[in-house]
């Protein structure tokens, strides 16, 4: 029996040497971080038309100093208007536990002694704070030069005029600062033309109304099931307040490290409100994009100022990848409104872009489009995503020249070379490899320099130009690397970027327990090639799986792989939404499922293997125990 119990101890410290080894240590959250994560901690509210104002709900960011973020408290900290970001804050003496974005576009806070409703009325120049508190609750509006016109109205003196005040508080003017101070139901208006009104109601009935009717004029996603609309909706909301209402770009997520636009990003919030329906709001941004300064002729920065859309130079790498997506966001937009004179506008920018890809691949030993750091930003190579997206692209502008009566077949040449390159250099046993690196292979002719995979090989971002029509989604290249990443990168139910992914867990961010956190955008990729193949079930699980890991219908960035909770740092993220808004609008309602393989006869959780591995181990040591009993 001694030898039994040393035998089984052994065992059992082998086995958990084993997994030990496997462990890595970050600053895991706790139970309590984890629920507050599932609240935003930042947001825009946009007028739609020319105020924008950055909302700090109260709600903490764990080890907020570590992962580079201000510790603000409940506020307002940054008041757009007409181009200008004004000198002043507004404070609330507000301990925040619950923070939500509405159906009527209004920010809610809440605790359990009162709340706050915040407000920026559509197409109206106010900000419109009401309170209901059981205790009193103190609120400070920041500002050089405040003046008191009477015992009720104030005013600030900003570039453009004067911006008044009308509340039911208790108001003290404190140096540059008013003081409101009261209980119960309270009231703050804050007026940016020449007069104010007491009419709370009628503004925020207007503003319902108003919202309502414009979400009604989006494309309505008929094979959406019931209980995720409103998750479409509230998607749309975020785009349109992420978007820059005076100049037309949009912010990557109101979080303070990604407040700024990214042209990627924005390109697919762009194309998500043209395909809702929302022409508009997309024509702003292609204008904007098609003038924005450049890097280089034909090459824009990676991300611009949200606030004056000039480019961030400290920042300043190629992102060759939205060459491709800005042609293929243009094409998209043509076919949805047929405007030929948009075209004709934007062909001076479009020219800029065609010239540089063709010079590009033309004098490409390999025929591709210069190494840059892709979509992920973490490595200088030759990358799928990037050499697929220009590939798409230029496909479709050759059909936008031809559109014009303009010359296209040096476009088409182009594109051609490019294509037969990804064909030829990027499958990788019988799927696509992520991304190459150049490597000298010596012969007995010499050397000559050549191109191999490199690791990790395996990336869910190569699903998207799959889905955009890169090749055919029923092509045993596109079956085969589906299968390869789903198998590699499920992870909780959605799919990680790649193996060995540290952002979020020890690279600049801290806040997911585990490496290889599944991204919502990701798993999108993954439900929109399925709603393109009518697979209808797999693409409805998943946008659900995307609703289930939101801060009550806000889409993160990530989720943490261990626990199921958004991971806070970076949410939410603007393309997320715009990822589910574009996939609800592909889905085809059918009754069988498509031939395409299915996650749920292919996809393993990636700790399936050590799941294996813990049964066989048990099984062996209840056979060890088993013969030593019968000797």
């Amino acid at each position: 029996m001694i030898k039994t119990v040393s035998i089984i101890l052994i065992l059992f410290f082998i086995i958990s040497f084993f997994f030990s080894s496997q462990i890595t240590y970050s600053y895991p959250l706790t139970q309590t971080q984890r629920s507050n994560s599932y609240y935003p901690s930042y947001l825009l509210l946009s007028n739609w038309k020319n105020l924008d104002i950055w909302i700090v709900t109260g709600i903490p960011i764990p080890d907020a100093l570590l992962n580079g973020f201000p510790n603000y408290s409940t506020s307002i900290r940054n008041i757009y208007y007409q181009g200008y970001l004004l000198n002043s804050s507004i404070l609330f003496n507000f301990n925040t536990t619950a923070s939500f974005l509405t159906l009527n576009n209004s920010v809610l806070l809440s605790n359990n002694q009162g709340k706050i409703r915040i407000l920026t009325p559509e197409y109206q120049n106010y900000i419109l704070i009401t309170s209901f508190s059981s205790v009193a609750l103190k609120i400070t509006l920041q500002q050089n030069n405040i003046s008191e016109i009477n015992n009720t109205y104030f005013y600030f003196k900003e570039p453009f005029g004067k911006v008044y005040v009308l509340t039911n508080f208790t108001t003290l003017l404190q140096n540059n600062s008013l003081q409101l101070i009261g209980k119960g139901y309270r009231f703050i208006e804050i007026s940016f033309i020449t007069s104010v009104t007491n009419s709370i109601s009628s503004i925020i009935q207007n503003s319902s109304l108003t919202v309502k009717q414009w979400l009604n004029k989006s494309k309505f996603p008929k094979n959406l099931p019931s209980n995720l609309i409103k998750e479409y909706d509230l998607s749309l909301l975020v785009l349109k307040d992420d978007q820059n209402p005076w100049t037309g770009e949009f912010v990557a997520s109101p979080s303070p490290i990604y407040l700024y636009n990214w042209m990627r990003d924005s390109s697919f919030a762009a194309i998500a409100l043209q395909d809702a329906g929302h022409y508009n709001s997309a024509l702003k941004y292609w204008l904007w994009m098609a003038s924005a300064q450049r890097l280089k002729p034909g090459v824009w920065y990676t991300r611009y100022n949200f606030y004056t859309g000039t480019p961030d130079k400290s920042f300043g790498i190629d992102e060759l990848d939205s060459l491709g997506i800005f042609e293929v966001g243009i094409y998209n937009y043509f076919q949805l409104t047929h405007n030929y004179s948009f075209l004709r506008e934007i062909l001076p920018s479009l020219n800029q872009t065609v010239n540089y890809q063709i010079n590009s691949i033309k004098n490409s030993t390999f025929h591709l489009l210069p190494e840059d750091l892709s979509v992920w930003e973490d490595r200088e190579a030759y990358h799928f995503w990037t050499e697929a997206f220009n590939d798409l692209g230029l496909k479709d502008v050759a059909i936008i020249y031809s559109k014009l009566n303009l010359s296209n077949m040096s476009i088409l040449n182009a594109q051609k070379m490019l294509n037969q390159s990804i064909m030829k250099n990027f499958v990788y046993d019988s799927y696509f490899a992520s991304t190459l690196e150049t490597t000298v292979e010596f012969t007995s002719n010499g050397s000559k320099t050549i191109l191999v995979p490199y690791s990790p090989f395996i990336d869910s971002a190569v699903i998207l130009p799959i889905d955009f029509g890169l090749i055919p989604l029923n092509s045993n290249i596109s079956q085969s690397t589906m299968g390869k990443i789903q198998h590699t990168l499920t992870i909780n139910g959605g799919l990680a970027r790649f193996l060995g992914d540290t952002y979020h867990y020890d690279n600049t961010l801290y806040d997911s327990s585990e490496p290889n956190p599944p991204w919502i955008i990701t798993t999108l990729f993954e439900a929109l090639y399925y709603a393109k193949t009518n697979n209808y079930t797999e693409a409805v699980n998943l946008l659900t799986w995307a609703y289930n890991h939101s801060q009550n219908g806000l889409l993160p960035e990530a989720v943490d792989p261990k626990y199921g909770n958004p991971l806070p740092t970076t949410s939410p993220l603007t393309w997320s939404s715009a990822m589910f808004v574009i996939v609800s609008l592909n889905l085809h309602n059918v009754t069988h499922l498509h031939t395409t393989t299915s996650t749920s006869t292919i996809a393993k959780p990636n700790g399936y293997l050590d799941t294996v591995i813990v049964v066989v181990i048990v099984i062996i040591i209840i056979l060890l125990v088993i013969i030593i009993k019968k000797k």
